[in-house]
């Protein structure tokens, strides 16, 4: 079987070849869906905009053969996302085509989905020099070995070796694929990149918007703001507030990477690393037995998407004393700390006002939910997003809560810790756990919140790099 490049697919697309069209689709469609969904921020609509883009391309290179066939896509594709947003009917849009359609039922591309992972790797290929290309086909679609590829191509076993290793490496790049030595290098970008979170958290003010609620496809592992999809990555920052509460200070910042996909307990999931950076200038309040130097850091998460909902599947955390520990769902009381979350979260009335000012949860209210629609405003930086919250169904003074600032497009900007009053606090002695006092008393210049008669105190914010405007 020959493999054509674009610039042959593109003049046999001219002359009517539909297959070519397909195998130039199936090249693309990934990153080309990441382009429309960065732009339009409307992950409801991204299927919608890369149908009429894969349209315009089908009825462009009937017409030409253009000289840098993933360039025009690209820009085809930047064409259509700026038609969506200039729209004013832009949720109502879509394009139906017959004939892209037929296309799509006669080359099997649902079947073809199911088997993603394969195919990803086999168009790679198509990416990699012609000789490593030729050695990784060899290899691992005709099933030769090493010494009868070398005897195929007149070379010592050892060259064909080396093309196979660097065919590898550029096959793992192409598809956003990483070995361990990513770590070292995220650690390297955080402590000498000229994109640092600044060492006081911005000014922040949050004023209620008088437009309507809108809903949420909240794709992020809550709350590491990490979507489980291979490619996506995201910087945040935790700010505390001092003692006497003139400011917020950064005492961490943290990187997330999904990596690679991976299966965990035979569902299929990505692989997430993460970087940890803890700052040595920190006030925080901690409990006695949180000493922030002997807490285990967290290397690396998997989890997954469904159409309804987010799951965390394993998490691996480096203790103290050098041990790595790995908990997976299966373990007793793991979706205590992890578990999943729904993707679609609504802003359906569930906090009510009540007479002293004070908020209540209607009995059917989730544990995540959203309530209102606000303009954060982070520097001289403004977001519209959706208030969400997450509270236990059993919530105590014991307990925390989170509130957060979603974008429309399910990404986190704002993220607000809450402890309980009496979170970690000694309850009565001998008990060892914490001091014998109350966070209202610790922190007595942040915010406080009362829901269903609970006092919850603001203990911490973080910033996402998009809220910093520090992101690549």
């Amino acid at each position: 079987m020959e493999f054509l490049d674009d610039q042959r697919l593109a003049q046999q697309i001219r002359s009517g070849d539909e297959q070519a069209f397909m195998t130039l689709i199936r090249r693309y469609e990934r990153s080309l869906a990441a382009l429309i969904r960065e732009r339009i921020g409307a992950v409801d609509a991204v299927e919608d905009v890369l149908q009429e883009t894969l349209v315009h391309a089908w009825s462009g290179l009937r017409d030409r053969a253009p000289r840098h066939v993933r360039a025009w896509l690209y820009q085809i594709a930047r064409n259509r996302c700026a038609d969506f947003l200039r729209s004013s009917q832009r949720r109502e849009r879509f394009v139906e085509s017959e004939e892209l359609a037929q296309m799509i039922n006669r080359f099997g591309v649902p079947v073809a989905r199911q088997h993603r992972a394969a195919e990803d790797v086999v168009d790679a290929f198509d990416h990699v020099p012609e000789k490593e290309q030729a050695a990784l086909r060899s290899f691992y679609l005709d099933g030769l070995s090493i010494a009868e590829i070398a005897a195929r191509h007149r070379c010592p076993s050892g060259t064909i070796k080396r093309r196979l290793s660097h065919g590898r490496e550029m096959v793992r790049t192409e598809l956003g694929v990483t070995t361990n030595r990513r770590s070292t290098a995220m650690s390297a970008e955080i402590s000498t990149g000229n994109k640092a979170f600044p060492k006081l958290r911005p000014d922040i003010t949050i004023e209620k918007s008088t437009g309507a609620p809108f809903s949420i496809d909240f794709r992020e592992l809550a709350w590491w703001f990490i979507v489980p999809e291979v490619g996506d990555r995201v910087r945040w920052a935790d700010y505390e507030p001092t003692r006497d509460g003139t400011a917020w200070k950064l005492t961490e910042d943290k990187t997330a990477a999904a990596s690679r996909r991976a299966v965990i307990h035979g569902r299929e999931c990505v692989e997430i690393e993460i970087e940890e950076h803890r700052h040595k200038d920190r006030e925080r309040l901690l409990p006695l037995n949180h000493d922030p130097d002997k807490m285990a850091r967290h290397t690396r998460f998997w989890g997954c998407l469904n159409e309804t909902e987010v799951h965390w599947l394993a998490v691996e955390s480096m203790k103290s004393d050098g041990t790595r520990e790995l908990l997976t769902c299966l373990d007793e009381d793991f979706g205590w700390d992890w578990g999943m979350t729904a993707r679609h979260v609504e802003a359906k009335g569930f906090l009510v006002k009540q007479p002293d000012e004070t908020l209540a949860k209607t009995p059917d209210a989730p544990q995540v939910f959203s309530h209102g629609r606000y303009t954060v405003r982070i520097g001289d930086r403004a977001f519209d997003c959706m208030r969400v919250f997450d509270i236990d169904e059993d919530a105590s003074e014991r307990a925390v809560l989170v509130m957060a600032y979603v974008t429309r497009a399910g990404r986190t900007i704002l993220f607000r810790r809450y402890n309980g009053n009496l979170w970690g606090k000694r309850e009565k002695p001998p008990h060892s756990w914490g001091v014998e006092t109350t966070w209202e008393v610790d922190l007595p210049h942040t915010d406080r919140l009362v829901i269903d008669g609970v006092k919850y105190v603001h203990y911490y914010d973080s910033l996402t790099d998009e809220a910093c405007g520090i992101r690549e």
